[in-house]
């Protein structure tokens, strides 16, 4: 059976290929996905590689750690395979960002990033903690990783609320993102801006909670942000006029 050649074939395979596989991450990974059990040694060695770059990132967490930025994407592309290993990877990966993330390296920080829209997108992470990390890292000065971020979060809520209207989640993320656009950082308030302003024209946030959110911005005192949001309410008459059929449109008041 495909089972005993398998079985047989990992039992004849030399120490000598077994000893190459961590030098070649891309080629463990895709054997793993096809048999996580029979290459679970392998995964093992690579998460304890891992544990022991993340100690040696934490003592000068703004250098370029390379080794790190590998063993996180080999991660990133097993953690379905090993959910009792990998549980609180996700998680790992989120707090390092927060704690790190403007001063982060940019290739790890982007690679970080990436691997969480990868576990995102796989459904094996909750939205909530992700959306409210990428705004905040809407303050660092990395045009590149704010484009890359913004474009998760908007296509992220879209999905979100294509399939069901997600009320509560919805309502969790105005409120944030009432805050984000006081942020001290015109940046990050001016992309929040955006997000919210991206997801009006896209019909996704059309309520009554969107635009007072979005009206608060026009006394802002960041002139980005009030300019952004006094040129959206001069042309929220023709977006209304065009989409005036949306089920979840609301007038201002």
């Amino acid at each position: 059976s495909l089972d005993q050649i398998l079985r047989l074939r990992g039992a004849s395979m030399s120490g000598r290929h077994r000893n190459l596989l961590p030098d070649n991450l891309p080629q463990l990974q895709n054997l793993i996905k096809r048999d996580p059990t029979l290459y679970e040694e392998e995964f093992l060695q690579q998460y304890r590689h891992y544990q022991a770059q993340l100690e040696i990132f934490q003592l000068k967490p703004s250098e370029n750690h390379k080794p790190l930025t590998e063993v996180v994407v080999f991660l990133c592309q097993v953690t379905q395979c090993y959910p009792q290993h990998l549980a609180n990877f996700p998680d790992e990966l989120i707090e390092l960002l927060r704690r790190h993330g403007r001063v982060l390296d940019p290739e790890l920080r982007m690679t970080l990033c990436r691997g969480l829209i990868m576990i995102r997108n796989r459904g094996l992470l909750p939205p909530i903690r992700l959306l409210e990390l990428f705004f905040e890292l809407f303050r660092c000065q990395d045009k590149l990783l704010r484009k890359t971020l913004f474009l998760h979060i908007v296509t992220d809520i879209k999905n979100i609320n294509t399939r069901h209207r997600d009320n509560k989640l919805n309502t969790q993320l105005q409120n944030f993102m009432y805050t984000m656009l006081r942020d001290s950082y015109h940046v990050a308030a001016k992309m929040s801006l955006d997000v919210l302003t991206e997801l009006y024209k896209k019909n996704v946030w059309r309520d009554a909670k969107t635009v007072n959110v979005l009206s608060t911005a026009c006394l802002s005192s960041v002139t980005k942000v009030m300019v952004g949001a006094v040129k959206f309410f001069l042309g929220a008459d023709e977006e209304e006029d065009e989409s005036s059929d949306s089920e979840d449109e609301h007038n201002p008041k």
